[in-house]
């Protein structure tokens, strides 16, 4: 009997220890997951995106590989809708393959994710009725899920409140908008578009003087972000304002203003949407003939593209109005007929109709009871797959028995090692993450490089500690730690960057330099610039990759061929 308790004791042991090594796992992966994801939302080729995505998987565990092959589909999706401009067969098969993967990973976060980006696809080109079911399905997931487990937190929020507003649920949209300002640097461009959505929806609902303060605010961010085309939305947006407040000649500016910027970063987009606000404004003013101009402009582009169905109803709409006024009834019939198709088109995608939001009302109470039972499904997938567990460790543990001590010593050597060097690269990460969301001054610099520095020692001590232990073959068949130590030192682009940053803080200083010490190399530049910073020998070698003798000696080498030397470094730190 105490036998038995033991062993049942023990397997116990055993699978609380294989549960908690597996959610440690999870969670490092979720972070190398949310890297992925970041390192490749702006690729745009198909070849680039394909060459990462295969020295990702060759470095990969299989639990990451399958996560890593959605993410591909996901993006190579995307690359195709941008290449046809319109929902297409090749990108609805990568979403599904990519669907597919990640309903098997009960993965809530790429889930997540996912849903957003597949429901986006259909959105972006007017396709509301096949987007609904997967915003809802983000949407659930979006307010069960602890934000902790939540990929790209910012966007996911934002897109779900793009969709969520423009099928009318106002609050759950400025909500979402709400949250995606929390999870939004104000130094990122996106946070100018966000302000932006939750202006529109306070216009939409008549609440004009919080409409005008984000208005205002998506302005300001825009200039702050160098970001010319919100910039110029905004102003088109503001024009709506004072449009309210019978200012129109104010808005009328605002709008040529608008339309230029736009024009000048081709935006055809937004030139279009300018013009028909802009047209609309010279109707009301009974300027026939400029409304009739400009509202034909809008209809050029919007033409060409068939998810802009929508633009066109409104571009025809003003345009009959400007053929009743013109008593052109050739015209009118003309337009009453183009209108007709317009429609009949609509009340198949994005048509505000009777009949879509009751299919809409259907779908969503059929989705509940979905979303129940796959919840449930899900639960007792997780119940059947711990049993398993269960089971296999009991098994298992008698076998292994016999050779547990080598096994596992062996194991908790590649582990340590393992965890060692994941360790070190995710300080590598949050040190150069906090860089990237800093203003970066030299102090921020300093910072980021002390702490550099005390990684590189620790990173040398654990090579020396590991070399001279029995545990030297795993560095010298893996070599992850001379990886990890040759990626801290300076590359050329982080080089120029530093440099950039360093001549526009102190140049006075640098000036001092190139007219006291002509014919500086980059080489020489780089330890006067550390050294500047307050680097020490030791630190410098640690950064540039190089010894401390070759330091020492290509400081020699400036003191003999600079006379007046001994003004080059009479401060050691950044002037505050």
């Amino acid at each position: 009997m105490l036998k038995t308790y033991i062993y049942f004791l023990i397997s116990i042991l055993a699978f609380i220890f294989v549960t908690s090594f597996s959610q440690k796992n999870t969670e490092e992966d979720m972070i190398m997951l949310e890297y992925v994801i970041n390192q490749n939302k702006e690729v745009n080729d198909s070849v680039v995106l394909k060459n990462n995505f295969e020295k990702l998987n060759s470095t990969s565990n299989s639990y990451l590989k399958k996560n890593i092959d959605a993410i591909y589909f996901i993006y190579l999706a995307e690359i195709y809708s941008e290449q046809f401009d319109k929902v297409n067969p090749k990108s609805n098969q990568l979403y599904a393959k990519a669907n597919k993967i990640v309903k098997e990973l009960e993965n809530p976060g790429l889930l997540i994710w996912l849903h957003t980006k597949f429901g986006f696809y259909y959105y972006k080109y007017s396709e509301y009725q096949k987007a609904f079911p997967h915003f809802m399905y983000a949407s659930r997931l979006l307010d069960t899920t602890d934000r902790s487990k939540i990929i790209q937190k910012s966007n996911v929020y934002k897109l779900n409140a793009y969709f969520f507003g423009n099928v009318g649920d106002v609050e759950k949209s400025k909500n979402y908008l709400k949250l995606a300002l929390e999870y939004t640097n104000n130094f990122d461009k996106e946070y100018g578009n966000i302000l932006n959505g939750l202006g529109t929806l306070y216009y939409e609902n008549k609440n004009y003087n919080n409409a005008k303060h984000y208005f205002e605010l998506t302005k300001i961010s825009a200039q702050k972000n160098n970001d010319q085309i919100r910039y110029a939305k905004a102003l088109g947006d503001l024009a709506l304002i004072y449009c309210h407040n019978k200012d129109f000649d104010k808005a009328i500016d605002y709008l040529k203003t608008d339309i230029e910027i736009s024009e000048k970063e081709k935006d055809e987009r937004n030139v279009m949407f300018a013009n028909i606000r802009l047209g609309k404004i010279y109707l009301n003013q009974n300027d026939v003939a400029a409304a009739k101009k400009t509202i034909k402009l809008a209809e050029e582009y919007a033409s060409t593209k068939d998810y802009l169905k929508s633009f066109e109803l409104e571009i025809n709409t003003t345009l009959l109005e400007i053929a009743i006024k013109e008593n052109d009834s050739q015209e009118e019939l003309r337009l009453r007929r183009k209108l007709s198709d317009i429609e009949s088109h609509l009340e198949k995608t994005d048509g505000k109709t009777i009949i879509d939001q009751i299919n809409w009302d259907i779908q969503k109470k059929n989705f509940d009871y979905k979303f129940e039972a796959e919840q449930q499904k899900l639960e007792k997938s997780k119940l059947l797959k711990n049993a398993l567990i269960i089971i296999i460790s009991l098994l298992a543990f008698a076998i292994l028995l016999v050779f547990v001590a080598f096994r596992r010593k062996m194991k908790i050597k590649n582990s340590d090692y393992e965890n060692k060097v994941l360790s070190l690269q995710l300080e590598k990460l949050k040190s150069e993450n906090k860089l990237n969301y800093t203003t970066k001054t030299l102090e921020d610099y300093k910072a980021y490089l002390s702490e550099k520095n005390q990684q590189i020692d620790t990173l040398n001590k654990e090579i020396n500690q590991i070399q001279n232990s029995n545990s030297h073959h795993i560095e010298a068949k893996k070599g992850e730690l001379h990886k990890l130590l040759s990626s801290h030192l300076m590359t050329e682009e982080n080089w120029n960057n530093f440099k950039e940053l360093f001549i526009k803080e102190q140049a006075d200083y640098y000036n001092f330099l190139t007219t006291n010490f002509p014919n500086l190399t980059n080489s020489n530049l780089r330890i006067i610039f550390l050294q500047k910073l307050g680097l020490n020998n030791t630190e410098i070698a640690h950064l540039l990759g190089i010894t401390l003798d070759a330091v020492k000696k290509a400081k020699q080498r400036l003191k003999k061929k600079y006379e007046n030397y001994d003004t080059l470094f009479q401060e050691n730190s950044v002037d505050d």
